[in-house]
């Protein structure tokens, strides 16, 4: 992965929750999981807002 641009870190660190969902392989997306994001210094911290049964 390349590195996050600023205004990728400003954007994404200052939210609260966010509303994520990956790609199957056929194209289509999965389900939304809501995170809660940290941003410390570069660094991105993400925590499904359900723990491991969010998904």
């Amino acid at each position: 992965m390349t590195a996050w641009s600023s205004d990728e870190l400003s954007s994404v660190g200052g939210a609260d929750e966010l509303d994520i969902a990956s790609v199957r392989r056929d194209g289509t997306l999965r389900n939304p999981v809501t995170i809660w994001v940290v941003r410390h210094g570069e660094d991105l911290y993400v925590r499904p807002v359900n723990g491991r049964t969010g998904a």
